[in-house]
């Protein structure tokens, strides 16, 4: 997965869709991706249980997320 952190505002919508479609409930803490703020950017984290299904991605409605090839 690739972050464009110039497009990223720290909506989380990327980490509810991941905690609901891998464990069934809205919560950040339960997401494979981890948003921090890292200044005036936010930056992404992908823990190792992140499997690229591209959910985040597809649902990001900043286009902040790609899904690699």
């Amino acid at each position: 997965m690739i972050h464009v952190s110039e497009k990223c505002t720290g909506c989380l919508t990327c980490a509810l869709v991941c905690s609901l479609s891998h464990h069934e409930q809205c919560s950040p803490s339960l997401a494979y991706v981890r948003l921090h703020a890292d200044g005036s950017r936010w930056r992404a984290e992908f823990t190792p249980d992140c499997d690229e299904c591209g959910r985040c991605a597809r649902y990001c409605p900043y286009g902040a997320l790609e899904k690699e090839n």
